[in-house]
């Protein structure tokens, strides 16, 4: 089989991870990975809001972002007092759950959180729907000032309170939230546009985007641990410092209730942080530590190493990308390549396609059109290679196969494995998945594509040989289709074993191996068929078919389809 046993795989991780040093995300840009274990706790935390980015390494659109979103992890590091951010893959199977219970239809997605969340089916976070990293900030902003940071000081509140209950606090700043209808002449009105009309609006509970300059305030002093904020837009709140409501005034009160009037130059948030800062900077306190500089993500070589990861983890598992890379490349490449379709040849291509709509897992849209594509070629008596150019691409059109590089049949170096080792796990799978077809059928359509489209003159003299020890007029049903594939496979193999087309990190072995399959061989290691035939079927079946290597995400259909998981 082509699929490799466990100890030549780790041995390949390990020399991946030696020679790894990044990752998609790195913890030192201000990312937490989360996983299907850590997902709810790390969402129903009660202090902090959580933005996360559902993203699926293999799509492009993703591989694009990853870049952009460090990026704005790392300018979100001043924000971490009062915000989280979390990535969670939703091109790993274990996250299938959560991500379709969020209904992630494409990635990259980016959600809000607030603090304490729990999942009910009509909330499902906040999107943030744009990828500008200032439009991220003022949404995230827009939802954080909800949190209890930003509540308003009241004039029954007490300044001692915030002393007790933050012990390495030393100076409390109080923001006093102008709006235009309090004070005149108003000659700033904030230094972004939001400041500006939140100074417009009434300053009331009624109104969601309220104390925008003291809340922009609080958000960009978030660094200085020693420092809270507290916003006020009650004119008594002045009287507890024994002086007069002026516009442009900011208190700040140490831990001997001592107060300090700062007068900044303009009203808005950053004249506002500006003079703070400026006061710190004199009482010698600095903002947290910046974050260490980290390398950018190769992210071919990640996505190559989390292959590998996969294989260890989960070694008898089928792959749809593999299956959907021999697909693609049989339609586009390898039948592309013949100048003449007529008698037997046409019989196999539409054969064939045929097949393929019929029992691949390929998605509703493909099989629709390759459904097209077959009684258009029903119509035809011989065909040349370009008139099926033609039919493919009008059939077809633009629809695009997800799966972008091998999984399954990864090679540690080129030219090795990769459309060979898919092509047979495609005929393995489709004659499980045909057990409706007439038998023998999956068998025609295998050999008539090895003895007319596959450029391995070796290849169809093996099968050859094969035919003679093991005469496909033999074959009665099914479950004998089934079985002789295998035992195709595994004659192949013991031929090709060693020889310069053999992976030595993927060794032909006469699979099952006994480790992945104890009950497939007596005491004498002879092969016991019943048990074989049950473990090709479970192998093989539609419900063992990973997503993982996919670029997009599961449809609601697709979802409900591939429910089932295999317990193989």
């Amino acid at each position: 089989m082509m699929t490799p046993n466990s100890t030549p795989l780790l041995l390949c991780i390990l020399i991946f991870s030696a020679a790894l040093s990044e990752l998609l995300f790195n913890p030192d840009d201000n990312v937490q990975l989360l996983d299907v274990a850590s997902f709810e706790s790390a969402l129903s935390e009660p202090t902090s809001g959580k933005l996360v980015h559902f993203f699926n390494g293999f799509c492009e659109d993703s591989q694009r972002f990853i870049p952009a979103f460090r990026n704005v992890s790392r300018k979100l590091y001043k924000w971490r007092r009062v915000l989280k951010v979390h990535v969670l893959d939703c091109g790993k199977d274990e996250n299938d759950k959560i991500c379709g219970s969020f209904s992630i239809r494409k990635t990259p997605t980016l959600r809000y959180f607030p603090p304490s969340y729990k999942r009910v089916p009509e909330d499902l976070g906040i999107e943030i729907t744009n990828r500008n990293p200032k439009e991220i900030e003022s949404k995230l902003a827009l939802n954080l000032q909800n949190l209890s940071y930003f509540k308003m000081f009241k004039p029954q509140d007490n300044v001692t309170h915030i002393f007790e209950n933050h012990k390495h606090v030393e100076y409390v700043v109080f923001v006093y939230q102008m709006c235009l209808n309090h004070f005149l002449p108003h000659l700033e009105t904030g230094n972004s546009m939001e400041e500006k009309y939140a100074s417009q609006d009434d300053c009331n509970a009624d109104n969601p985007v309220v104390s925008v300059i003291g809340r922009n305030t609080l958000l960009e002093l978030l660094p200085y641990k020693e420092v809270v904020v507290r916003i006020f837009d009650d004119h008594d709140i002045y009287n507890k410092f024994g002086i007069s409501p002026v516009p442009n005034l900011l208190v700040v009160v140490n831990r001997a209730r001592k107060l300090l009037f700062l007068t900044p130059e303009m009203d808005n948030s950053k004249a506002y942080v500006a003079a703070i800062k400026q006061f710190l900077i004199f009482v010698d306190r600095k903002p947290q530590k910046p974050l260490p500089k980290t390398a950018v993500a190769n992210i071919s070589e990640v996505l190559r190493y989390q292959i590998f990861e996969q294989h260890a983890q989960h070694p008898t598992r089928i792959y749809r990308a593999d299956l959907e890379r021999a697909i693609n490349q049989i339609l586009n490449v390898e039948l592309s390549r013949t100048s003449h379709f007529v008698g037997t040849k046409l019989v196999v291509l539409r054969n064939f396609v045929r097949l393929i709509y019929n029992s691949s897992p390929l998605k509703t849209e493909a099989q629709e059109k390759l459904a097209g594509l077959y009684y258009s070629l029903r119509a035809k008596k011989q065909l040349s290679g370009v008139g099926f150019k033609d039919l493919l691409l009008k059939s077809v059109k633009d629809y695009e196969f997800d799966g972008k590089q091998f999984v399954g049949c990864i090679a540690s170096r080129p030219l090795l494995r990769g459309f060979n080792c898919s092509l047979w796990l495609l005929f393995h799978y489709l004659s499980v998945e045909s057990e409706k077809l007439k038998p023998r059928s999956v068998l025609l359509v295998f050999l008539g594509y090895v003895r007319f489209f596959m450029s391995c003159r070796e290849c169809d003299m093996k099968l050859g040989e094969f035919k003679k020890l093991r005469p496909i007029g033999n074959v009665s049903n099914n479950d004998e289709q089934i079985l002789w594939l295998w035992e195709a496979h595994n004659y192949v193999n013991k031929l090709l074993a060693g020889d310069s087309t053999e992976d030595p990190k993927f060794p032909k072995i006469q699979f099952p191996s006994e480790s992945d399959c104890p009950n497939c061989r007596n005491n004498q290691s002879e092969w016991r068929n019943d048990e074989v035939l049950k473990y090709l079927k479970a192998m093989y079946a539609l419900k063992n078919l990973s997503w993982f290597g996919m670029s997009s995400a599961k449809s609601d259909s697709e979802i409900q389809r591939y429910a089932t998981t295999s317990t193989l």
